[in-house]
């Protein structure tokens, strides 16, 4: 017979690999998601916190920003943050659930994933916008792309330890027995 404890972590484990499955089949099989719905939704969400205009074009979404219009392209679609933030919601969801409904923690996650995603990548861009404009180009033109791609993954990277922290404290702090 197995532990409790054993159990809880068999079940979160198979809840990320469905709920990490399932988005991404979702994402295979329906290609426009990527375009419509994580890149044009980060692009028209960052629009509207960061107060600038946006418009559609032939590489994607630029978001006219008054030093330089930054474009978000589907490099910028954030589907990868999306299927880490899938799987780390379906191991916290099935643990707080101590049940053998898997895939309703797979679509629990996969529900909530969405959103999150949209608002940490709309996020994202605008730290990127902010570092084009007050850091990059104070810098050799070599370090543009790192510095492009560094700011994003700190952005992400920050908010997958934020959201894991409170996912952790909050679920210690709703069923303290099951941490022992």
């Amino acid at each position: 017979m197995t532990r409790p404890h054993t159990t809880c972590l068999i079940h979160g484990l198979l809840s990320a690999v469905i709920a990490a499955g399932c988005g991404a089949v979702l994402l295979n099989v329906f290609p426009q998601l990527e375009a419509g719905v994580f890149m044009g939704g980060a692009a028209r969400l960052a629009s509207g916190l960061a107060g600038v205009p946006t418009m559609r074009t032939d590489e994607g979404w630029a978001l006219l920003f008054s030093g330089q219009p930054l474009m978000v392209t589907t490099a910028c679609s954030a589907t990868d943050f999306f299927l880490m933030t899938v799987a780390l919601l379906g191991w916290h969801f099935a643990q707080c659930l101590r049940s053998a409904l898997l895939p309703c923690a797979a679509a629990g996650a996969l529900v909530v994933a969405v959103p999150l995603t949209l608002f940490i990548n709309a996020l994202r861009l605008i730290a990127v916008e902010q570092a084009h404009r007050w850091v990059i180009p104070r810098l050799p033109a070599a370090y543009d792309l790192f510095l492009h791609m560094f700011t994003g993954a700190v952005v992400f990277l920050t908010a997958l330890i934020a959201l894991n922290l409170l996912l952790e404290f909050y679920g210690r702090s709703r069923t303290p027995h099951a941490r022992n």
